[in-house]
């Protein structure tokens, strides 16, 4: 048997990145902080997420159809740290909505509306796939915000970058 702390520890052995989606259900945007961003498919063009089964932020951005995924650099950890508590001031960064109406960071490493297309039941959390249908804000490489073993970091772009 397999322990959820024993688990939980396992799995920060793997490094991630982080994003913030996002989407405007009612014309009111709503976001939230994740690291179980995953390219799922090339063609057609298709991301992953994990959202918690439990969380309200999610049950309200299900209903408007359209998410924006935001890829969050290491200047962007301080927002991180305040954003992800429950009820917090999710948008106290610069965004503009994109023309699905998501909220996109004006400063993320990059920026993309997708279509929900599915969601999944998966134990205590949801698989959400997103069909991207718009990029924008590709931003040069830089440092990207990492979050390894319970804690954020960064990795250094590449030096010809």
């Amino acid at each position: 048997m397999v322990d959820a702390r024993s688990f939980r520890d396992a799995l920060g052995r793997f490094a991630t990145g982080v994003a913030f989606v996002t989407a405007a259900p009612g014309g009111e945007p709503a976001g939230l902080i994740v690291n179980s961003l995953a390219s799922v498919s090339l063609e057609p063009p298709l991301v992953s997420f994990a959202p918690s089964r439990g969380s309200l932020t999610w049950s309200r951005m299900r209903r408007a159809g359209w998410v924006g995924v935001n890829v969050l650099g290491r200047k962007q950890e301080g927002f991180v740290m305040e954003a992800t508590p429950a009820g917090a001031d999710r948008f106290e960064l610069a965004w503009e909505p994109g023309p699905h109406g998501t909220p996109l960071l004006a400063d993320a490493l990059a920026s993309f509306e997708c279509e929900v297309v599915a969601e999944h039941v998966a134990g205590d959390h949801w698989i959400v796939v997103g069909r991207v249908a718009h990029l924008t804000g590709l931003a040069p490489p830089r440092e990207p915000l990492v979050f390894f073993d319970g804690t954020f970091s960064g990795l250094a772009a590449r030096p010809w970058a």
